[in-house]
């Protein structure tokens, strides 16, 4: 088994699978929002000094936004688009995904996570039942965390920006390749959604980046 982060693309076309192994993703639900600030302290305070403890305290408990005319606090989870909040569900995810493997009776082949967080990239080679089995045990790990899970249809899997696929041979294994897919409802932001013209700007400049990368 291997464990990895960005880019998964870079090592797709060395990864040999077999032909019966199932490609997989896994999602973690409202991730941000779902970092607990109590186990996130508990679990820096392993890494960092107290001055640095302090200062990670002071970011996540006091999270303050507004909204028509109205203050807010978070009580609860990391803020979105906060600084400091992708580094705190790094240091989450790795210690979870760590307890999460380590208990496992049957292990994935490869568990490749994308950097920011909570896209994962599977191989699972102990069928569809054990397949549901690691997801009730991970799901069931942490009250605050659930992944979804989607599997490969047609030897195809979507996963972030591209489709991944099995190249079959007359060998009995084969490679992973991949693809650009589209989304299902080619649907990236609703014209009337709260969001900022630079939200916007952005979708059109990653689309183009996208069509030239890809």
């Amino acid at each position: 088994m291997s464990r990895s982060v960005y880019p998964v693309f870079q090592i797709l076309e060395s990864l040999r699978v077999q032909l019966a192994d199932l490609m997989v993703s896994f999602d973690v639900v409202c991730l941000f929002t779902n970092v607990t600030i109590v186990d996130s302290l508990e679990l820096l305070s392993h890494h960092f000094e107290d001055d640095a403890l302090a200062l990670f305290k002071h970011a996540l408990t006091s999270t303050y936004f507004g909204f028509d005319g109205q203050f807010y606090e978070q009580t609860d989870g990391v803020a979105m688009a906060s600084p400091p909040s992708p580094l705190i569900a790094i240091f989450f995810m790795e210690d979870f995904e760590n307890k999460s493997i380590e208990q496992a009776t049957c292990k994935p082949v490869c568990w490749f996570r994308y950097i920011l967080v909570d896209d994962t990239f599977i191989i699972w080679p102990h069928g569809q039942e054990k397949l549901r089995e690691i997801l009730n045990r991970v799901n069931g790990l942490h009250k605050k965390i659930e992944f979804t899970l989607e599997k490969e249809e047609k030897d195809h899997l979507p996963f972030l920006d591209i489709d991944i696929y099995k190249k079959k041979r007359t060998f009995p294994e084969g490679t992973s390749k991949f693809g650009t897919p589209s989304k299902k409802n080619n649907l990236y932001l609703h014209q009337y959604s709260h969001y900022h013209p630079a939200n916007e700007k952005a979708v059109h400049a990653s689309l183009i980046h996208r069509a030239k990368t890809l």
